[in-house]
């Protein structure tokens, strides 16, 4: 067995990386996405072999080559990368089969920080060697290319210094545990001296003294020494200190992002008030409110409008108990006879902490970081979630915050997701970008309906602010301005936060007309049959109708309403059916689609009814969106059919993403779990 297997051997207590531990493992469930890419022959048929196999251990694996060796579940390579490679960056893994030389090509324009890249893994098409070439330790890629190389039977190749060399790496380190690099100039500081030699300090505070087993204390890499107290380790020159509060500057610190605030109030107090007592608690405190992970409290404050403001802000959980409960903690540092005659208990700031941090295993309530803080209307207390605590699961009728989750509307889909959200209890916010769409959604339980459309800078600030997790994109499979936005600024903003961004894609709805050309639904420039017509844009579909004669029925929206204006005599000829908003309304009348020629509606629409306008506007040719069967795609085709028109559709354009299903199962596991 190597130095490097013998060391991560003991570095994960007694498990195997390369049997038992491996990317996604490490990375979490949600992180399994692997996309395999070919460039000849003996290697197509490598990453066939291989894609199967990862499927079967759990992976959604995809591979990709040339053409001509495309097929038997390999697709055709793209002649743009950019979706391909730039559409997934930070959110799948990527091995190359062939050269390493093309895959640096490849992925050198989204290439920004070993934090936030994909993993790149390079292997040779005999399946010989794997080499992790990108994010290696923070993004799992040395322990992917270990489990790769173990179903290929070939070795893993590392060539990071501190795998080479057996030694302490502070990036897996903290990233196994659940901890912040807080300064990467110093972790890089501190990987230097590791390689130099030297003897490196390792301090865990006490309230996180059980992050290690007995066992992995006693296999610790030679250069590192576990230190007692904050004091020894000061005494080495370089030291890396776990700790709840900010130690000296020149040590390395990984904060735990692990703590609950318990909250005492008066009633009604003013929300501004109580926020900037809880802040002014965290910084003197030396805390950032990243590492809150929930807010607790007595039941009686289950609907206390500060507490519920200030977890709704944040995206912080939001729990209570009942006194009876509280009561099971064993200490608290001051009691109020005042508080218990109002409340039942004598502290309910600390009793709330420690029990919401409490180990179910072990019965231990959280370890105290800071006792009761007092300030004007409010009380306020951290304890801090030993390691490898299970939760203590919501109870109470306290539900406040948002879990960090926040859902781009707009489909039918985006809806659906806020009513499940509502439906299963899991708070969020959901943003539409009408007052319309807002009153669509009606009045929802735990969600937030933001209105208004934003830009990239402002969903960035937004999800910054509020401390997102999960991005969930929504939009219509047309809005692609607006799904870049989203996409860009989960980018910007993951930078520097644990964001996720999921693109909801639509199912495929054209596949419903059984036309030869129709193939998933994706279609090219103006193929067409006897009753159905399928172009790539409005443009390309204004060009084909201009060429035409006999009434049209348009439900391509608004937006691009002022291109059927080319249509000679649109005005007798062309009805649009529009969102009965005031702007829609509006444009349309101005561009001349009045009286009988513009229809204001809201969809979907049955059958029925698209039948009935059809023959109520006389209409040759009925133009659409390829928008679903969410979007009511088959109602329309099965309405022109029986009206004898001709469809005209334009298709939307190429996307990746996870179906709706999986969304909502994304959804629950972020809602329902706030570890």
């Amino acid at each position: 067995m190597s130095t490097l297997t013998h060391f991560f051997t003991a570095w994960y207590d007694g498990v195997s990386v390369m049997k038992n531990r491996g990317y996604a493992e490490m990375n979490g469930s949600e992180n399994k996405r692997i996309i395999v890419l070919s460039f000849t022959g003996a290697g197509t048929a490598l990453g066939r072999k291989l894609c199967g196999k990862l499927k079967k251990n759990g992976y959604d694996c995809q591979g990709y080559a040339p053409g001509k060796y495309a097929g038997e579940n390999v697709l055709p390579l793209p002649e743009d990368r950019s979706e391909l490679i730039g559409g997934q960056w930070g959110r799948a893994a990527f091995l190359f089969i062939g050269a390493a030389g093309i895959a640096v090509r490849w992925i050198v324009p989204w290439v920004k920080d070993k934090y936030t890249d994909s993993p790149v893994l390079v292997m040779d098409e005999k399946g010989q060697y794997v080499v992790p070439l990108l994010s290696g330790h923070v993004g799992g890629a040395a322990a992917l290319a270990d489990e790769i190389a173990g179903l290929a039977g070939g070795t893993a190749v590392h060539t990071t210094a501190t795998d080479v060399q057996g030694k302490f790496a502070v990036d897996v380190f903290a990233k196994k545990h659940g901890l912040e690099i807080t300064n990467r100039r110093a972790a890089k500081a501190v990987s230097a001296a590791v390689l130099d030699g030297e003897k490196i300090a390792l301090y865990i505070e006490e309230a996180y003294g059980d992050m290690l087993t007995s066992k992995e204390k006693t296999c610790l890499p030679e250069e590192v020494i576990l230190c007692g107290t904050a004091s020894d380790a000061e005494k080495c020159r370089y030291r890396v200190m776990v700790t709840a509060q900010r130690p000296s500057e020149k040590a390395l610190w990984l904060k735990p992002m692990d703590m609950a605030a318990g909250i005492g109030c008066r009633k009604d107090i003013r929300p501004e008030l109580l926020e900037k007592g809880f802040l002014d608690v965290l910084k003197e405190s030396g805390i950032s409110i990243r590492q809150i992970r929930k807010i607790a409290s007595i039941d009686l404050k289950k609907d206390e409008p500060a507490i519920l403001r200030l977890a709704e802000k944040y995206g912080i959980p939001f729990v209570t108990y009942p006194a009876d409960e509280l009561q099971t903690v064993e200490e608290v540092t001051a009691g109020s006879e005042f508080v218990e005659k109002m409340t039942g208990v004598d502290n309910v700031c600390e009793r709330a902490a420690r029990l919401c941090a409490r180990n179910r295993e072990t019965g231990a309530d959280g370890e105290l970081i800071r006792g009761k803080c007092i300030r004007e209307g409010m009380t306020a207390a951290l304890a801090a979630y030993p390691a490898g605590t299970e939760r203590l699961p919501d109870v109470g009728g306290g539900s406040g915050g948002t879990s960090g989750i926040l859902i781009f509307a707009g489909t039918t889909e985006g809806r659906l997701l806020a009513e499940y959200a509502s439906a299963h209890g899991i708070g969020c916010f959901v943003s539409v970008a009408t007052e319309y769409g807002k009153d669509l959604l009606g009045d929802l339980e735990h969600v937030t309906v933001l209105a208004g459309r934003m830009d990239e800078k402002q969903i960035k600030a937004f999800i910054e602010e509020n401390r997102i997790r999960l991005v969930i994109d929504a939009t219509h499979p047309f809005a692609q301005a607006a799904t870049a936005n989203i996409r860009e600024a989960c980018e910007e903003a993951a930078v520097h936060l644990p964001v996720r961004y999921v693109r909801c894609v639509r199912q495929d709805g054209g596949s419903a007309c059984g036309k030869a050309h129709c193939e998933k639904g994706r279609h090219k420039d103006a193929v067409g049959t006897e009753n159905i017509v399928w172009v790539d844009s409005v443009p390309k579909a204004v060009g084909y109708l201009r060429q035409t004669t006999g009434n049209i029925l348009i439900a391509t929206g608004s937006k691009e309403l002022h291109l059927y204006t080319a249509i000679e005599d649109y005005r007798e000829r062309c009805f649009a059916r529009v969102l009965s908003t005031g702007p829609s309304v509006a444009e349309s009348a101005r561009l001349g689609f009045e009286g009988s020629h513009l229809i204001a509606m809201q969809g979907p629409f049955s059958t029925e009814m698209n039948l009935a306008l059809l023959r109520q506007t006389e209409a040759a040719y009925f133009v659409t969106k390829e928008t679903g069967r969410a979007g009511g795609f088959d109602e329309k085709l099965e309405a022109a059919s029986k009206a004898g028109a001709v469809l005209v559709v334009v298709g939307r354009p190429e996307e990746n993403g996870e179906s709706f299903e999986a969304v909502e199962e994304i959804l629950w596991r972020y809602g329902g779990n706030f570890s």
